[in-house]
């Protein structure tokens, strides 16, 4: 059996408040039960009569369609859609109603879910549904997940409910797009969020069964452990990284931006309720707040909407993409819509403009954060990103130093060429072109492994053989042209674009030709360091174009034939795509 994590907490009077265990008792056997309900209604009123940071509306008021701006945005503004779970079905059974939110009464509130939508296609909003929902349905009729919802958010006092699968019109992409392109508002202006955090799909529900005896803590005394002697009360201390971190909901890549754009969630877990907000975190064990010790990290570690000392450039966002990176989506083209709604508030928040945002970045990241790192990633088979952004890719995604100090920037960002899909600057993107001015060096890129994959790697330049300390590929096998008797390229034909040049190290794009001149796609990173000692100024002296280098003339004539343009001062201007 594996060991168990264990919090040790000394029962004293002192601690009659804080850290405020709780017995849970025993007829409490749901988590939908009056007792844990009674306990989530009074953290909503904690939360939003005392939490300074919970009880504002975070979101920019913009003009949306719907409603008014200004400083009543917060109680005006309402989803397209929301349902109304307050009526009655056949038979006085529960019942939910689609409703159009612009008239509604201005005053009143609404609750967002967040879930697994799972493999099975349940109900969904579409013309062939829209005219029964709007007449209104049982929520027998809905699946699990839904019906339960409904119901929690009735009895929490509320009488309305926005869920993705019943309030966006999903054969309408029109309908879709302006829908996705409001996420933001969606969630942060919600009153609550609901979380079916323990569910692997729809059909499994919102509320869990549990065993009560296996929330209480084990009562033990210690003696003569280094510790004070006393009575001790034992809990688990991994908890939060238990039910949440390692749930099925927090493993779905939407759900990073509906946590951390709604002001308080409240998740039903496979045994218990957990509470997070702005400013606490809860469980029905720790109803007045978590210890330090158990306190969940990710998303509400700090509020990743706050600007950050120049020094450390988007160190924020660059946090927030590498949790993105790690979240699975149903559909690949999701991957830039699904983070919309971030990065809308990170714009809002930090006083930007829409014509910053690029492809998942920012152009003050740039051109340090083209240095970014993945650990054996897979490109989808469709297009949805250029090879240069890190939404190209899936799998986790780690930045390079952000950092200017200490650093020379070796390449220029001459022009950005992005076209969307549709007028969301934050939604899908049709096409990509980076155009860029900087130093490069061809060469022949050897195997050192029987992969291509991170590691050291051997280039064959026209002045000899230099070794890269680090190449770390985007990809295990990456697509490239020329390839070996087995199947794998024993080499291929690389160039290297230096980006930064630290006192001790130089790092850069490996790119390869693309089929049209002068167009250039990014197969990963290399970093050369100074300790190479007489290889390291034979690399510089070829990185930075120096005509004193042998067969520079071949050199200049190769590339001009790919369609690169070499200035006077040995720069290439080129395309990444």
């Amino acid at each position: 059996m594996a060991p168990v994590s264990v919090e040790l907490i000394l029962m004293n009077p002192r601690y009659a408040v804080e850290p405020g265990v709780r017995m849970i008792s025993a007829g409490s056997t749901s988590t939908a039960s009056e007792e844990s309900l009674k306990i989530a209604r009074a953290w909503l009123d904690e939360c939003s009569f005392n939490h300074m940071k919970c009880s504002v509306n975070t979101n920019v008021v913009m003009d949306s369609g719907f409603g008014v701006g200004g400083l009543a945005g917060e109680f005006t503004w309402k989803p397209r859609h929301l349902l109304d779970v307050s009526i009655k079905g056949p038979r006085g059974a529960p019942g939910v109603k689609l409703m159009d939110g612009m008239f509604l009464d201005p005053l009143s509130e609404y609750v967002t879910l967040s879930h697994v939508w799972g493999r099975q296609k349940g109900v969904r909003l579409h013309k062939g549904t829209l005219a029964a929902l709007r007449q209104g349905v049982a929520a027998s009729s809905l699946p699990k997940t839904f019906a339960e919802a409904a119901m929690v958010t009735l009895n929490l006092g509320f009488r309305y409910l926005w869920i993705d699968a019943l309030c966006i019109m999903h054969d309408s992409e029109k309908d879709a797009v302006a829908e996705i392109s409001m996420m933001d508002r969606i969630y942060s202006e919600a009153v609550l969020n609901i979380a079916a955090t323990g569910a692997t799909d729809d059909t499994v529900g919102l509320i869990a069964e549990r065993n009560v005896m296996a929330l209480q803590p084990c009562v033990v005394s210690v003696q003569g452990l280094g510790i004070e002697d006393g009575v001790y009360k034992c809990l688990r201390s991994t908890v939060w990284q238990d039910l949440i971190d390692s749930s099925p909901l927090v493993k779905r890549a939407w759900v990073l931006q509906e946590r951390a754009l709604a002001k308080r969630t409240l998740h039903f877990t496979r045994n218990e309720l957990l509470w997070e907000c702005q400013q606490t975190c809860c469980s029905e064990v720790f109803p007045k707040g978590l210890p330090a010790t158990m306190k969940a990290g990710g998303v509400r570690d700090g509020d990743v909407f706050d600007k950050r000392v120049h020094h450390q450039r988007h160190g924020n966002w660059a946090s927030l993409v590498k949790q993105y990176s790690r979240g699975r989506l149903t559909y690949s083209g999701d991957k830039l819509p699904a983070l919309g709604g971030l990065a809308r508030q990170y714009m809002h928040k930090n006083r930007l403009r829409s014509s910053d945002y690029v492809c998942g970045m920012w152009k003050g990241m740039l051109p340090q954060g083209l240095l970014w790192k993945v650990d054996g990633g897979i490109r989808p088979k469709k297009w949805r990103a250029p090879s240069w952004a890190w939404t190209s890719i899936e799998g986790e995604v780690g930045f390079s130093d952000l950092r200017q100090v200490g650093q020379d920037i070796c390449l220029e960002m001459v022009e950005f060429l992005v076209t969307t899909k549709g007028e969301d600057p934050f939604g899908q993107v049709e096409s990509a072109r980076l155009k860029v001015r900087g130093f490069m060096a061809r060469g022949l890129l050897r195997r050192t492994h029987d992969y291509w994959g991170a590691g050291r790697c051997v280039i064959d330049c026209t002045s000899g053989q230099l070794e890269l300390e680090t190449v770390c590929f985007d990809e295990r096998l990456p697509k490239l042209s020329a390839m070996g008797k087995h199947g794998l390229a024993e080499q291929v034909e690389v160039y290297l674009l230096p980006i930064a040049d630290w006192i001790d190290r130089v790092e850069g794009l490996l790119l390869c030709s693309n089929l049209k001149k002068g167009e250039f796609r990014r197969l990963g990173v290399f970093q050369v360091r100074r300790h190479h000692g007489s290889d390291w100024k034979q690399f510089m002296d070829l990185i930075k174009g120096d005509p004193r280098m042998a067969n520079f003339e071949e050199r200049f004539d190769h590339t001009a034939a790919h369609g690169q343009q070499l200035t006077s001062d040995y720069t290439y201007l080129i395309n990444l795509v």
